[in-house]
């Protein structure tokens, strides 16, 4: 199958729905959409917000010169007028019609807590998002084609059988619901998703989910607020805890001197194992997470760990 070209596509706000505290939909409608091209899953795309002092209009004038080579064009942008690129996963897609949904992290804005904006991971996005009306322009950048697998911005490729497990914190909720819609009935009882969030109210409950175990770990409760990572890695070990270990397939499984700026550790192969996880979110937590699941004996072609943001960073491209 061919490998997609991305483009930008011209959208417009169609709808803003509040979702609970720290979540907001935002639907891009727009014609380029029609051309869209939707996989499912956890696939990702560039929202493209206009550079400081600049406006939207200019954004999608600036844009619709771009094409297929947008990334060079960005890079050669000066780095003053740049427009900012954020990466989203795509909730829901809808071609025929034009439109796409993405599910925004509403980080320090108000909607989630003081600890999920003191790790950092607050941004022009979280802000854009917050304050969203409908008829607002933007751009985003995503495949020009349907297609499946890696090459169109989606890391989600189980073996088929066995257990699925899913982890993350709330920047990886949207692509786990997105995930848990498409499994097979089969396969959502074969399925475990720990997901952290900010407060009990963001306990979105995905659309089919069928039988699959979706646990929902909110920081804040009854005594105060928890740490951002504090809930997940033990209920991931927890688990883990009685889990028969199995060949390590000689992989080191000491990640101590990982980069977390560039933790994004996806098989080239899945391996046909008995449990595949996915784990995705801040990249320290996802760090150890990742010891966890490899201690308890998976073997790496089984596991895909990938660091969506860094505490105290924002992400660059």
């Amino acid at each position: 199958m061919e490998a997609p070209a991305y483009r930008t596509f011209a959208v417009e706000v169609s709808r803003v729905q509040r979702l609970c505290p720290s979540f907001v939909r935002i639907t891009f409608a727009g014609d380029d959409l029609v051309g869209f091209g939707a996989c499912g899953a956890d696939q990702r795309i560039k929202v493209v917000l206009p550079a400081p002092g600049s406006t939207a209009s200019q954004l999608v004038r600036t844009c619709r010169g771009w094409g297929d080579e947008w990334y060079p064009q960005w890079l050669a942008a000066p780095e003053a007028s740049r427009p900012l690129l954020r990466t989203y996963t795509v909730r829901a897609a809808r071609p025929s019609r034009g439109e796409v949904d993405v599910d925004f992290v509403l980080h320090g804005t108000g909607g989630t807590s003081s600890a999920a904006h003191a790790a950092g991971c607050s941004g022009p996005a979280s802000r854009w998002a917050a304050s969203a009306r409908v008829g607002d322009q933007l751009v985003v950048v995503g495949p020009d084609r349907p297609g499946e697998g890696r090459a169109w911005g989606r890391e989600w490729a189980p073996p088929p059988g066995g257990r699925l497990l899913l982890v993350g914190d709330e920047t990886a909720v949207p692509a786990v619901c997105a995930v848990l819609e498409a499994l097979e009935p089969e396969a959502a009882l074969r399925t475990v998703a720990l997901l952290e969030v900010p407060c009990p109210e963001d306990a979105l409950q995905p659309v089919a989910s069928g039988g699959a175990q979706v646990r929902w770990l909110p920081r804040r409760g009854p005594l105060g607020e928890a740490p951002h990572g504090s809930l997940l890695v033990p209920a991931v070990s927890s688990l883990l805890a009685g889990q028969r270990p199995v060949a390590l397939d000689g992989q080191d499984a000491s990640d101590d001197d990982v980069d977390l700026d560039l933790l994004w550790d996806v098989p080239e192969a899945v391996s046909s194992g008995d449990l595949y996880a996915w784990v995705a979110g801040e990249a320290g937590v996802v760090r150890d997470v990742r010891r966890l699941v490899k201690a308890a004996g998976l073997p790496k072609a089984s596991l895909a760990a990938m660091g969506y943001w860094r505490a105290g960073r924002t992400e660059a491209a």
